[in-house]
């Protein structure tokens, strides 16, 4: 089994903005993934965080899932994840390991 390594170079309190890292075995397949998605959530299934400003200016945080599961997420990636040797289904989870949404942190409150 291929030792796979997603991360995302953003970080608190600016965590969307940043770009995938892949690797596999050490390997660097950051430039597989399209240019669309190397700077933006990786659209994996998971349950996500959301702020947002009441009426007083408190802030309000609620949660939400959102994304692809494993299957329609292979699938709709197949052409770009075929050139990465390695199991689509441990490619998923390790974007899905380190996957966010805008507006998550709160980095931006």
């Amino acid at each position: 089994m291929a030792e796979i390594c997603a991360t995302w170079t953003g970080k608190y309190p600016c965590l969307c903005m940043g770009e995938w890292k892949l690797y596999v075995d050490g390997k660097d397949y950051s430039e597989a993934i399209p240019k669309d998605y190397r700077t933006e959530s990786m659209g994996t299934y998971g349950a996500y965080k959301k702020w947002r400003f009441r009426d007083d200016w408190d802030v309000e945080w609620s949660s939400y899932t959102d994304g692809l599961g494993k299957d329609d997420w292979i699938r709709e990636n197949k052409a770009w994840l075929d050139s990465i040797p390695a199991d689509p289904g441990d490619i998923y989870d390790a974007f899905q390991a380190s996957d966010f949404r805008v507006g998550s942190c709160g980095g931006c409150i």
